[in-house]
């Protein structure tokens, strides 16, 4: 009954019982050419590939460091809509805003206490803490100001680490604390009006186990690995995903990392194995906009091969990237976290 509450109160929720509307650009459907590069920064000096692709999820921070990539993608498509990923969890070296992260408090264990070599750049963020939820709202504010249609909030999941009380984070999380969360950031997401005039979207990153929970204020959701190509488990959750969000209308952005598809970075012309790429693009996949990427070094970066017809071998596209513009300046105003009319309220502004 508190979340309903908090619901109602934010205006989330009517009382009606239906949820606030929320408008979103006439290319955002189930099914839609879907694209992720968030490795390294597309190169906004070369033709982009694929064309044809009508979502693109791009990394938060590269945009910040060459927000031209934005009108590149729009002058090849205009109908296309951009996603934003960063990191919704945890503070990583990379981002922009890291400075104000890294002495705060706010910030916790690495990703992983039993593998200090697994993303040792990255630490847990408090999320109950009201300071820390602005700063991450500031985030959203900022996709916003930078042409993204929607925002790809990552590490949602950090309660996974503090279960039977081993406190991974740092912050002894739980499900509830991330529910409120990501409905705190829905909020504040629908309450923001993109440049192209829709409302700002937000999806689920992963997390199946908030689904049932979370799927009513979330419009998309991206997974990675939901046909476990490469496990011995199958976890069965793209049947949860495929119910909560396709069979509503709203899309699933399905990631596969074969391990035929290229290593090292390096992208192989043939794609993935037939195996591999049948159990990727198999029939039950249907309604899903699904991409191969590679795995290991690299992944998401522009190697990408597509389900086009079902015949393995084909449908492989690489995006051009520029690796050298990932190391790019911050603007000043992303290190500070500010905008044109204070946090999350305005305009991006550039200051030399």
């Amino acid at each position: 009954m508190r979340l309903l509450s908090w619901l109602l109160a934010s205006g989330l929720l009517s009382a009606t019982g239906t949820l606030a509307q929320v408008t979103v650009p006439s290319s955002f459907t189930v099914g839609a050419k879907f694209q992720i590069v968030i490795h390294n920064t597309i190169d906004p000096d070369s033709p982009l590939e694929p064309a044809d692709a009508l979502v693109w999820d791009i990394d938060l921070f590269h945009l910040a460091r060459t927000p031209e990539v934005a009108n590149h993608i729009r002058s090849t498509n205009p109908s296309a809509t951009i996603l934003c990923y960063f990191n919704a969890g945890l503070a990583q070296t990379s981002d922009c805003d890291y400075p104000r992260w890294d002495s705060s408090g706010l910030l916790g264990n690495p990703y992983d206490i039993t593998d200090p070599d697994l993303f040792p750049d990255e630490r847990w963020i408090n999320i109950k803490n009201a300071t820390a939820r602005e700063w991450i709202k500031w985030r959203i504010s900022l996709a916003r100001d930078l042409g993204c249609d929607g925002v790809d909030p990552d590490n949602i999941d950090g309660f996974l680490n503090d279960y039977d009380g081993d406190n991974g984070t740092g912050w002894s999380l739980s499900e509830d604390d991330y529910v409120a969360f990501v409905t705190e950031l829905a909020e504040h997401a629908h309450g923001l009006t993109t440049l192209q005039g829709n409302t700002m979207l937000i999806g689920q990153k992963n997390a199946p186990e908030l689904i049932g929970r979370v799927k009513d204020v979330l419009d998309f959701a991206v997974l990675e690995d939901c046909r476990t190509i490469n496990d011995e488990e199958d976890y069965e959750f793209c049947t949860d995903f495929k119910e909560a969000y396709i069979d509503e209308g709203k899309p699933v952005f399905s990631i596969e990392y074969p391990s035929t598809i290229g290593e090292n970075g390096e992208c192989w012309a043939t794609g993935a194995s037939e195996d591999e790429y049948n159990v990727a693009c198999e029939e039950g996949a249907a309604g899903f906009s699904t991409v191969l990427k590679i795995q290991g070094e690299g992944e998401l970066n522009g190697c990408t091969q597509y389900c086009d017809g079902g015949e393995p071998g084909t449908g492989v596209v690489v995006t051009p990237t520029d690796p050298e513009r990932d190391g790019d300046p911050c603007p000043n105003d992303a290190i500070r976290g500010e905008s044109l009319g204070g946090q999350g309220t305005g305009r991006w502004r550039w200051r030399k």
